[in-house]
């Protein structure tokens, strides 16, 4: 899937038994001895200042990529290493926009045993397969065998990003973590996107023209329903695929993670679901296999799993559709759950609420006069009508982004 950026755009399941273990994700930096990964280039000052400990530009793109492995470590579980092929390439980019990134699974399975998958006759993405599996369904021998890839996940960049005034207008990559500084935009994130396709944030449907992969579903279209119609996408024709990947605002994914989590956003979710990207064109890459740009949530966040990069995203809301497919997450907050809504509690004495996301005080949660609360959110923490703070009563909210940020 490819991820684009546009100027002025650019600012700056559990279905399956959890494995008690963490994924672990192993990259191969498969550009040339001098260019993109391996480029031994003077490193970038801003990164450097940012943190990034490479010493020449090559290592810090290394370092800002594995990064993102760590936080998709904290997300993900599974016993089988996800491997990663990283090249930095020519991609398409002019003065306005340019395609970031491109990823996706080498190679999709189904009906494997042992551990087989929810869904019979359903394609599902290597990675992912694998987890489920708990087991590797192709090693190297097997790829070379079958003429695929070793590696699980094919990820490629744009290094024309860096140093072409003719693209982007000038901005370059940034390196670091956290927010990119003015004319950069987040190498970091980018790379955090690209991995979500990798896991199976993608269908294998050719939206063209509706057909599926061989006439098998995919894991990622079981979820996805057309509210025009009240059709899945399983039960719709070709045509009608084809149809409803243009039908904007009624293109929206319905699985029930997704669903119990739909406090995270605050537009994007008007009619119930949750909408996909479905522009009245198609856009080969960025059609389907994205949420749609409407969301956003309380603090004017993108949901970083949207096809353009805006400089200001967060996960609302990709975790639980991953989990629909068949991930099995653990929080990256020390167990903490995303969102926490407290309502019809009456508090007394000192007590302290934590989300890794949103904490949410809602209808009938009362402090009393002996109360002493102190509440805190990755993201913020959001009151609603009908709480209530009783003469005497203390409250203390705060934002601790080193839950909830990237």
């Amino acid at each position: 899937m490819n991820r684009r950026a546009a100027l002025p755009t650019i600012a700056a399941l559990a279905l399956v038994p959890a494995l008690a273990i963490g994924a672990t994700f192993q990259a191969t930096y498969s550009d040339g001895p001098s260019e993109g990964f391996n480029d031994p280039s003077a490193p970038q000052p801003e990164s450097q200042s940012a943190g990034n400990p490479g010493m020449t530009l090559g290592e810090q793109r290394q370092w800002a990529f594995e990064q993102a492995f760590d936080w998709w470590d904290a997300r993900l579980q599974s016993s089988v290493v996800i491997k990663v092929d990283a090249q930095m390439n020519d991609l398409a980019c002019n003065s306005s926009s340019a395609t970031l990134g491109s990823a996706g699974t080498t190679a999709i399975f189904r009906n494997w045993s042992p551990h087989p998958p929810v869904f019979a006759n359903t394609w599902y993405g290597q990675a992912l397969a694998n987890r489920i599996r708990q087991s590797d369904l192709c090693n190297a021998s097997c790829a070379s065998s079958q003429g695929i890839p070793d590696e699980d996940i094919d990820a490629e960049f744009n290094k024309d990003v860096d140093n072409n005034n003719s693209c982007l207008n000038g901005v370059d990559w940034f390196y670091g973590l956290g927010e990119a500084p003015p004319g950069f935009i987040s190498f970091y994130r980018t790379v955090l996107h690209e991995i979500g396709h990798g896991v199976n944030f993608q269908t294998f449907v050719d939206i063209t023209n509706g057909t599926k992969m061989s006439g098998f579903d995919d894991v990622f279209m079981k979820f996805l329903e057309d509210h025009s119609t009240g059709e899945s996408w399983p039960q719709m024709t070709n045509a009608e695929r084809q149809a409803s990947a243009t039908d904007t605002g009624d293109l929206h994914w319905a699985g029930p993670q997704v669903l119990a989590a739909i406090n995270s956003v605050t537009s994007g979710a008007a009619k119930g679901h949750v909408e996909m990207y479905a522009p009245g064109a198609i856009m080969k890459g960025s059609s389907v296999s994205h949420w749609d740009t409407s969301l956003a949530d309380a603090g004017g966040h993108s949901e970083f799993m949207e096809p353009f990069a805006t400089g200001a995203e967060k996960d609302m809301l990709t975790d639980e559709a991953l989990e629909d497919i068949g991930w099995s997450e653990f929080s990256a907050c020390g167990g903490l759950q995303d969102e926490v809504l407290l309502q019809s509690t009456t508090v007394t004495g000192s007590q302290s609420y934590s989300a890794c996301r949103y904490l949410i005080l809602g209808n009938g949660f009362v402090i009393d006069p002996t109360g002493d609360v102190q509440a805190t959110g990755g993201y913020g923490v959001a009151l609603r009508p009908g709480f209530e703070i009783k003469s005497g009563g203390a409250f203390t909210a705060g934002t601790d982004t080193s839950l909830g940020e990237f």
